[in-house]
């Protein structure tokens, strides 16, 4: 059996369990809204995210494209850096419909995970990355960015 710290995607720290809650996260549109207040919206998504202590963050972010994992971690605030365990792969389709949502499966199937491992959810503000109605997605308005809503469905997914 290939461990899922073998795959270059992937934190050395990155264990599977069947408890496992991943989110796949989205910068632009979601930490802050689209052309607005840089990380304007990075302390209420951290203050979500720090209730909820099982879950993990993947960046699916087009960010991981001009950063690597480390500088990427820089941007939130120490105390929850490592939650922050890797990134999706690029995928040369990753901008067509659906490209995000293949993107997010490479890194699952990359992890040997699936729906019997993991529990899942992509924060995001694109809904063409994505199938219509996609079970695992919390969209986010790109003018607005992450707000309470947002959270309560995030602590929801949690919850259940």
């Amino acid at each position: 059996m290939t461990h899922a710290w073998q795959h270059p995607l992937l934190s050395p720290r990155f264990d599977v369990s069947p408890d496992e809650k991943i989110l796949f996260l989205d910068f632009d549109g979601v930490l802050h809204p689209d052309g607005v207040g840089l990380f304007s919206k990075l302390a209420l998504f951290e203050a979500y995210l720090l209730r909820m202590p099982d879950v993990e963050v993947v960046i699916s972010s087009t960010w991981r494209e001009d950063h690597d994992l480390e500088a990427l971690k820089c941007f939130f605030s120490a105390i929850v850096r490592d939650k922050i365990i890797g990134v999706t792969p690029s995928l040369d389709d990753g901008f067509d419909g659906g490209g995000r949502q293949r993107e997010i499966h490479a890194y699952l199937d990359a992890a040997g995970l699936s729906t019997k491992s993991a529990s899942w959810v992509a924060l995001d503000d694109m809904q063409m990355f994505f199938e219509n109605d996609y079970p695992h997605l919390i969209l986010t308005d790109s003018a607005r960015g992450f707000d309470e809503e947002n959270g309560d469905a995030l602590l929801a997914w949690y919850d259940k």
